[in-house]
């Protein structure tokens, strides 16, 4: 039988797949973050987002790159295709997730759009964060929705999962007074019928615990036995992990206890420090996992010239692993 996607073995490279420490491309030299990848049309398809000022700030645009192989990436001549001009509200551009709608011959994008400012100490504070979408042919071209599809949110995932039935899995705020802290706090279902219409189950399917103090930026997968969720959560003081749940229906979920794919925790490691971000394409032969990561290293050349220190880490690696089918 096939081993069950949450008992895959993901085997990393050694190396990440995207750095901003080795990019020719000025406009992601500080951060590079948040990969979304299709097969689509023969051709491994990736976007990303990155800026080039300072880390916790909300000027994302967002990259394109191409693979033949899954492994090996190009980045676009010319990245980024979507800056701040592009979006018709907020400021930013955050965690993208496109999938390619078959049968309209389209690719489609859930984002969320950021705004927000900086503190004395240089930390985002106040961010607003709603979702939007955006459709294209191409990948490249984006036709972006006029307005928000969902008040508030962060790190969406969209899937179709028949016609006119549309299933979302995303971070939200328990209430309208959350903020950005209980918003990764907590994983809720959506529905809708169109893709632009949502509604929300009333609970969260998974909340934060003492152990996991957030759950976010969720990943589901459908098989046989039904629904396979990846997700990342801080771990200890400095820690980041990607995490796996299973459920037969999308409602009801059994969490797993130990990190599927867990920070290295060596300092020599691209992905010491942070795995997150966890995107997993099922390409036929092998199953590939795609992610964001920080490593140990605190310092980074910022836009102004100055180097400055972020404590938590820089996301500036996108690495990839991949685990054979049977």
């Amino acid at each position: 039988m096939p081993t069950p996607l949450h008992r895959l073995r993901w085997q990393r490279l050694d190396q990440p797949a995207l750095s901003a420490m080795t990019t020719d491309q000025a406009w992601c030299r500080v951060q590079l973050y948040y990969p979304t990848v299709v097969l689509a049309e023969g051709r491994y398809r990736m976007w990303y987002l990155g800026n080039s000022t300072a880390t916790r700030t909300a000027d994302m645009c967002l990259g394109y790159a191409e693979s033949a192989d899954g492994l090996t990436w190009k980045p676009h001549a010319a990245n980024p295709i979507l800056t701040a001009a592009d979006l018709p509200f907020g400021s930013s551009w955050g965690s993208p997730h496109v999938i390619f709608d078959e049968e309209e011959g389209l690719f489609r994008m859930w984002f969320v759009s950021l705004a927000g400012r900086r503190s004395d100490e240089g930390r985002l504070v106040d961010i607003d964060q709603k979702l939007g979408c955006a459709s294209s042919r191409d990948g490249l071209a984006w036709d972006v929705h006029p307005e928000p599809v969902h008040t508030e949110g962060h790190g969406p995932f969209v899937m179709k999962d028949g016609p006119g039935a549309w299933r979302m899995w995303m971070n939200s705020s328990p209430g309208p007074d959350g903020g950005f802290q209980k918003r990764v706090s907590h994983i809720y279902r959506f529905e809708s019928a169109d893709g632009l219409s949502w509604r929300r189950d009333p609970e969260p399917m998974l909340s934060a615990t003492e152990t996991r103090r957030s759950v976010i930026y969720p990943w589901v997968m459908r098989d046989p036995g039904g629904y396979t969720m990846w997700y990342a959560s801080h771990v200890g003081e400095c820690f980041f992990d990607i995490f796996c749940s299973t459920s037969e229906d999308g409602l009801s979920w059994t969490h797993l206890e130990e990190p599927v794919l867990p920070a290295t925790r060596d300092p020599n490691d691209f992905d010491g420090r942070y795995t997150s971000t966890p995107c997993v394409l099922d390409d036929g032969d092998r199953y590939l996992m795609y992610y964001c990561t920080r490593d140990h290293g605190n310092l980074y050349g910022a836009g102004d010239g100055t180097v400055l220190s972020d404590r938590a880490g820089v996301y500036r690696h996108i690495g990839v692993a991949h685990c054979p089918k049977e």
